[in-house]
């Protein structure tokens, strides 16, 4: 706990200041590195090809609670590595997450092998490329595996306040993932193999944090060992299944939206949403870069609750600020930037355009609420939210898709955060956060 709760630390500051500093300032390289891959891609595959290329690269952001919610308990235990008596079981917590994540990577490994035996890839991504799709399909999912545990080398580096090292290495995925699209191109393979570019380079990336977080920690090879007697003793990831349920609703009700084209609309506009979605993420990565650094600054002043609910309020405010003039540049370049991308192959309208920037605007102002709200408790009270906004923005998508395809299941997404997720925090964020104990572990 600091001595100041109301105040930041020096590293804190650097933390929060550098990350998104290092972002804005990388933005431009990464991006260029992102979207010179999909304009390959996109010339390599085709419109229709691409839509199926991209849903299955971005198989992270469509399942991201296979890790259980155990990512984000991880990220609170970094934060508390530095306090002496909380270290022992902040380091039983990262060996108990290591081991079942490990666990799950198997698992999937296991029922991607199934799916591919049986041939049954076609009825869950809703259509066929030709006979390659059951491999490229079965070996993106491998890696995708992998970065399950992978991930959590990133999670120690946030929680130990060094997310400017953090955001550098996930800056570095797009090139490792441009490196793998251009080895494919030199050998000439299906289009479909292109699905495994971008999740390769993110394992690559994860790998090299594992390495850095595990250095910096002082933990080093220790993280793989076995819980020590007094850890085997406690529920050492207590709250981590709220905060699976949340990662299972996120992604329902946010990235939903390209299955539910798949299999309502056309490839036209799955490859319309696919496009528009990759320009989206570069601003949502700056926001979302500086609201997870504050997790750690959260969790160490769980007990200052007055100061934190008016931190809470300031970074509120200006994300929402920063988040409404991203959503003006989206809604004014966004068509122009996909046709420069595709090559003039891909439109993306006004109104799409216009519809991501309200889901980031929205997405913007219930960030600070879900790296605030971390006890178990509060995660359950966030998880009862989320489910009801992924069935809002289901619900409505299913409805709207045929209709008005991909900008109706973007709407149909900012809709629901609004009204199940928005409204909430701002009503009952602050109450949650004063029945809080005097003092928390």
């Amino acid at each position: 706990m600091t001595r100041q709760p109301g105040r930041l630390a020096p590293q804190e500051r650097r933390a929060l200041l550098a990350g998104p500093v290092y972002r804005v300032i990388g933005t431009p390289v990464v991006a260029a590195l992102g979207l010179v891959n999909t304009a390959i891609i996109v010339r390599e595959t085709g419109p229709e090809v691409f839509g199926l290329v991209a849903l299955i690269a971005t198989i992270t952001l469509l399942l991201p609670f296979a890790d259980l919610g155990i990512g984000a308990t991880v990220l609170s235990a970094g934060a508390q590595l530095s306090q002496p008596e909380l270290r022992q079981k902040s380091v039983d917590v990262i060996r108990r997450s290591y081991q079942v994540l490990f666990g799950v990577a198997a698992a999937i490994a296991v029922a991607s092998v199934v799916l591919m035996a049986v041939d049954g890839w076609q009825v869950l991504v809703g259509f066929s490329s030709g006979g390659q799709d059951r491999w490229a399909i079965t070996v993106a999912a491998l890696i995708w595996a992998l970065t399950i545990p992978a991930g959590l080398g990133l999670r120690i580096l946030i929680g130990i306040d060094r997310n400017p090292l953090a955001t550098l290495v996930m800056m570095s995925c797009p090139a490792f993932g441009l490196l793998l699209t251009l080895l494919l191109w030199s050998v000439d393979v299906s289009g479909i193999w292109y699905c495994i570019s971008a999740l390769g380079g993110l394992l690559v990336g994860q790998l090299v944090g594992t390495v850095l977080a595990l250095r910096l920690s002082g933990l080093g090879r220790s993280a793989f060992g076995r819980v020590s007697r007094e850890g085997a003793k406690e529920r050492l990831l207590a709250g981590s299944l709220w905060l699976f349920v949340v990662g299972l609703g996120l992604p329902i009700g946010l990235q939903s939206g390209r299955v539910l084209l798949a299999h309502l609309s056309n490839p036209e506009q799955l490859s319309s949403y696919s496009l528009m979605a990759q320009i989206y993420g570069i601003g949502w990565s700056v926001i979302s870069t500086a609201g997870l650094a504050y997790w750690p600054v959260f969790v160490k002043r769980r007990a200052a609750r007055d100061e934190t609910v008016r931190m809470w309020w300031r970074i509120t405010a200006v994300f929402a600020g920063i988040a409404v003039l991203a959503a003006v540049g989206m809604w004014a370049l966004g068509p122009w930037a996909a046709r420069i991308l595709s090559g003039g192959t891909i439109t993306v309208s006004a109104w799409l355009a216009l519809g991501f920037g309200l889901l980031l605007v929205c997405q913007a102002v219930h960030l600070p609420a879900s790296v605030l709200l971390t006890l178990p408790t509060e995660a359950r009270w966030l998880a009862s939210w989320t489910l009801l906004m992924a069935v809002v923005s289901i619900g409505l998508g299913c409805w709207w898709a045929p209709m008005w395809g991909a900008t109706g299941v973007v709407t149909a997404a900012a809709l629901a955060i609004l009204c199940a997720q928005i409204i909430p925090d701002l009503s009952w964020t602050p109450r949650l956060v004063r029945r809080r104990p005097s003092a928390n572990a």
